[in-house]
């Protein structure tokens, strides 16, 4: 649907090719370094514009391996503020299959606990202006449950798996300066990227979003019919945003509207890293939507009568 057409119209791509260093000159992306896997081939391209869009871990990965974050007035804020859903999988095990047809189905979101739960009793709970969404989810493969399902249970449970459906819990987890990325500079790797290195924990504001969503998907899959529950904790590094957000702070903020790194005249990054909050919901069409918004500015507002780019 969108590549095709962009090669029929003059893109090119490059497979197999790894980038390593983004050069500056001044305030401008002069080159891009990159390596070819197939040939072992070194090659650095130069162009008008650049955009950088390898995600929320990826990009700031290279703008800190290319020292680009010492360009910019926000320098503290780059590779921080990382965010990844505090996600959780409630199953219900009904007495018939839920999904007698064996279709996919994921038709239903619930949104009513948002922005807090109108219903709540607890003041610690009433606190809460910001939960996060619940989404349908399809009846699991049987294999896929069978191998988290604990020894000696497996047979017996693995049964039930046609008559279990549940809820995706998606809280949104807030934005702190302490969860973000760093670089060891005494380990690289083959292209002699430095070693990328992860520090996150969820706070305890987001567990508790999370636990409140939890006893409200079983509630609805109680009065479902659901008779017993089971909770799977996501520990995959889920919708990942936020490193490199964009703002109005030209001291906080790595991008500026218009996704164009601060201190760099030619450089955008409309991925994931972008977004300044989580949401509670999957994020990639505001990725999309957001990089459609940032493709706009740099036709209308940066391109001029340049012809040229490079990705």
């Amino acid at each position: 649907m969108l590549i095709r057409p962009l090669v029929a119209r003059g893109m090119t791509i490059w497979p197999r090719t790894i980038a390593t260093r983004i050069e500056t000159i001044g305030d401008r992306v002069r080159r891009l370094h990159v390596v070819r896997k197939d040939s072992s081939e070194t090659l650095a391209i130069e162009a008008d514009f650049f955009v950088l869009a390898c995600g929320a871990l990826g990009s700031p990965h290279l703008v800190l391996a290319s020292r680009l974050d010492e360009l910019s007035p926000a320098r503290a804020a780059v590779g921080r503020y990382l965010m990844r859903h505090n996600n959780a999988m409630v199953f219900g095990v009904f007495p018939a299959r839920p999904d007698p047809e064996r279709r996919f189905h994921k038709q239903l979101a619930i949104h009513d606990w948002y922005f807090g739960d109108p219903n709540a009793t607890k003041p610690q709970d009433l606190a809460f202006t910001k939960l996060g969404g619940v989404q349908q989810m399809m009846t699991p493969p049987r294999d896929l449950v069978k191998a988290h399902l604990p020894v000696g249970t497996k047979t017996l449970l693995g049964g039930f798996t046609e008559q279990v459906t549940g809820l995706l819990c998606i809280a949104e987890d807030q934005p702190r300066k302490e969860n973000g990325v760093r670089l060891d500079w005494d380990v690289r790797d083959q292209y002699g990227l430095p070693q990328l290195c992860i520090d996150h924990e969820y706070s305890e504001r987001d567990q508790r979003a999370l636990r409140m969503l939890v006893r409200r998907a079983k509630r609805v899959l109680r009065k479902s019919g659901a008779w017993l529950f089971h909770t799977h904790h996501v520990k995959t590094f889920s919708h990942a945003v936020g490193t490199l957000r964009m703002g109005k702070s030209e001291t906080s903020a790595p991008l500026d509207e218009s996704c164009r790194f601060r201190g760099l005249r030619n450089l955008f990054i409309p991925d994931g890293s972008a977004l300044p909050m989580s949401a509670g919901v999957n994020p990639s069409l505001t990725i999309a939507a957001n990089a459609l918004r940032a493709a706009e500015a740099i036709v209308h507002g940066y391109n001029g009568t340049s012809k040229r780019n490079a990705a």
